[in-house]
Order: structure tokens, then sequence, then C-alpha cells
């Protein structure tokens, strides 16, 4: 994080910018493969948002925002629930779903062209890796980073759900005990790789879009309502104003570097570790949308439906702090905070059973997807990767996650997440080189096809 960075902070800012750009230009009406599109735009979203972020919405949904509150990364002019929210918005907005959908973008353009694989070392750089060591360096850079970061995250998943069992059942249980919503999360979720993505993936998928948007609604409700908008348009309002100095780091808008490398970076390099096996997934179920269509579709629907849900549960958690029903301390933990959110409301057990059931049909979604991806690889890239490589990833998430949660240790995890944002950095060099290739070859067809 010392040497690379900066790096990180430019691939940020460019891949927004490379993006719009893009969306925007006359190439970008080229599809995706021919004929419409195969899944309607509901199931579309709801696939890539539950695959790309959904169960972290859930963990961070009031904990994020309460913290920048108490403690703002620098000084602002803005009131301190506005600027609060506009650095939740900033590290989940724009920037991830930028590296998100021009990584769909680069797989899917060569697999829809007639390369008809989705690894990456066939698809990006133009010629066949097969049999030699450089192609098999880059698959198992990808598989790694794709196991690490779904891993990391059921771990983390699998131990909120595991304290959520004290607020609707009673008892505390050890750490290490998480292994056993471990189990259902990854019997579930091999059930679901293993249905494929139409009669698995989607349907979960179309049930965590509803599931988040009946919570949401819930927590406006019962908060305030007008003064949620206020603050939404506000803190909406100066992202887009300042995006370019903070994504930079310029002037009165820069933080300290322990603040960037704790945060920034480390959101950055956690993103684009998972950009290759969320773009893939993207790619996946993109065929026959237009590039613009992919771009606009993952850089603006996921970014304003993630400001809409840090506003509504980050203000009614500041309003419940100012009323004194609840304290930070109460909502400084990931694993706790959303069911101590709910727990200050009414029908609060009905919440917090929902909370915690949305929160596992999130991460089944982003562990079949994991599953479903890592089995094409295994699978020579092919577009329906055979059972017994569903079967194998499904018991590998299994067993080793269970291996770290048993020990008990919050290092591990952290361990877990170090380890991949050192996989992200192969992907975080050779991005733009990949960006250019993909430009190059979009003008080439251009040419050719006038």
């Amino acid at each position: 994080m010392d040497i690379f960075g900066p790096l990180y902070l430019i691939l940020g800012f460019l891949a927004v910018v490379i993006g719009i750009i893009l969306s925007i230009h006359p190439i970008s009406k080229k599809k995706l493969g021919e004929g419409k599109p195969q899944y309607g735009l509901w199931s579309w979203i709801a696939m890539l948002y539950s695959t790309g972020m959904g169960s972290g919405l859930l963990l961070r949904a009031v904990q994020e925002p309460v913290f920048f509150l108490h403690n703002p990364p620098r000084v602002s002019g803005h009131s301190a629930e506005v600027f609060a929210l506009e650095y939740t918005f900033f590290h989940w907005g724009l920037t991830p779903w930028a590296f998100y959908g021009l990584t769909a973008i680069l797989v899917g353009w060569f697999y829809y062209r007639g390369k008809k694989s989705f690894l990456f070392s066939e698809l990006l750089l133009g010629y066949s890796f097969k049999n030699k060591w450089g192609g098999d360096v880059i698959n198992f850079l990808i598989i790694v980073t794709t196991f690490f970061g779904a891993l990391a995250s059921i771990g983390l998943g699998s131990r909120q759900l595991l304290a959520s069992g004290q607020f609707w059942a009673g008892p505390t249980w050890d750490a290490k005990w998480a292994f056993i919503p471990l189990a259902f999360l990854c019997i579930a979720a091999t059930f679901s790789a293993l249905l494929g993505i139409k009669q698995g993936i989607k349907r979960l998928s179309n049930l965590n879009i509803a599931g988040g948007i009946l919570l949401l609604a819930f927590a406006w409700i019962q908060g305030p309502i007008l003064d949620t908008l206020r603050i939404f348009s506000q803190s909406l309002g100066y992202y887009l104003l300042e995006w370019l100095p903070m994504s930079l780091n310029l002037g009165q808008w820069s933080v300290s570097n322990d603040f960037l490398k704790n945060w920034t970076v480390f959101y950055w390099a956690f993103w684009l570790a998972w950009a290759p096996f969320t773009g893939i997934f993207i790619a996946r179920i993109s065929q026959g949308r237009s590039i613009r269509e992919v771009l606009l579709g993952t850089l603006f629907i996921p970014s304003v439906g993630t400001f809409l849900w840090f506003s509504i549960f980050g203000n009614h958690a500041f309003d419940l702090i100012a009323n004194q029903s609840l304290t930070a301390k109460d909502l400084e933990s990931v694993y706790r905070s959303i069911f101590m959110f709910f727990g200050a409301l009414p029908f609060s057990k009905i919440t917090q059973f929902l909370s915690s059931f949305f929160l596992a049909t999130f991460l089944i979604t982003s562990i079949d997807s994991a599953i479903f991806v890592l089995s094409m690889y295994l699978d020579s890239g092919k577009r329906e990767p055979k059972k017994r490589f569903r079967f194998f990833w499904g018991i590998a998430f299994f067993v080793l996650t269970a291996l770290v949660l048993w020990n008990g240790s919050e290092q591990l995890l952290l361990s877990i997440s170090t380890i991949l944002i050192l996989s992200s950095l192969p992907f975080a060099v050779v991005f733009l080189p990949l960006l250019f290739f993909l430009f190059k070859n979009l003008n080439s067809t251009s040419h050719d096809n006038s």
C-alpha cells in the first residue's frame, strides 16, 4: 500500500473517466453477442447487484456512516452528517462499479466475438496461452483472487449470521461456531450453482432485491423521511462535485496517508481484486446488451441504489444517536451494528430475523456466482461448466473457511483480506494495458465494418 497506493488512486480515477467516455462514445452501440438480452432488466440488475456487493451493504449499512460521523477523514465545511455520507458514497459508489463494468466489457467483447472462452489468458491478450506457463500463471492468479475474495466475504458473513443469533434466539456463541451458518451457506450456494444461472442464481438475486427494498422501505418510513431526502441530495451533490480531487487526494480535499491506506486504497484494491470474478459473471449474463447498456447499467443504477441505501440507514442511525436511543459504540461492530439498529425500532425481532435471512441470501448469491466462475476456469472457460467442478468449489469454500473460523482469530480473516489485496496487484498492473487492447480492437472492428 505504501508503494502502490498512488497506482490504485490513479486506476480508480481513470476507471470512472474511461467508463463514462466509453459509454457515450458512438462505438458503445456495439452489442455483446447477437439477439435480444438473455435476461430482463430487473433480473439483470438484481444479479449484478447481488454478486457485486450485496452482503457488504448489510455489513456496513450503519457502521460505516456512523464511523465517519465521529471520525471524519479531514476538516470539511459540510455538516458532519453530510460529510460522513459523502465519504461512504465515495468508497461504495462509481469507482467499484467502473472496475466491474469495464472488466465485464473486456471479457464479454472477446467472448461474444468468437473466442468462446472466459479464460483471461485466452480472451484478453490476443493469443492463446494454452500449454504455456504464462497463461497458467494468469489463470492461477485469477482463481486465487476470486477464491480468497469470496472466502473473506463468507467468513465475515458467517460471523455476522452467528452474531444475529443472540438478538432473535438469545445465546451468545464463540466465533469458532460460525462454521454452523457457514455449512448452511455453502450447501445452499452449491445447490444454487448446480441449478445454474436461470434456475438458481437469478431467482435468489430477485429475492435479494425484493428483500433489500423491503428493509429499506421499513427503515425509511420509521425514520426522518424528509430529512433523509435532504441529506441524500446534499451528500450526492458534494460527492459529484468533489469526486475528482477526492479520487486523486488533491489540495484541501487530501487526507492523511494512514486514512488512504486503511480506507480508500484498501477499498480500491479490494474492489479491483473482485473485478475479474464479478466482471466475468456480468459478462456471462449480459449477452444481447450493448456496451453502452452494460456500462451505464453497472455505473449508475447500482450506485444510485447504494447511495439511497446508505442515506436511509445512515441518517436514521444518526437520528437514533441524537435521540439517545443508541450510542455510536452500539454501532461500531460490522457484525452487530445492523441488528442493534433494528433492535431500536418497532417489530425488532421480525426485522432482525429478516435482515439475517437476506444477509444469508445475499451471501449465497455471491458464493454461488464465485463457484460458477471458478468452475468455468477449471472447465477450460466453458459457458456451462461441469457439475463436478461446482461440487469441488462448494466443498473447498466450506472446508477452508471453516478452518479459518474454527481458529477463532480475527487476525486470520484480516490476513485473508491482505492476501486478497496482494493478489489484486497483478491485475491492477495490467488493467490499463488491457483497456488499451480493448479500445484498439473496438476501433479496428469499427473500421472493418465501415
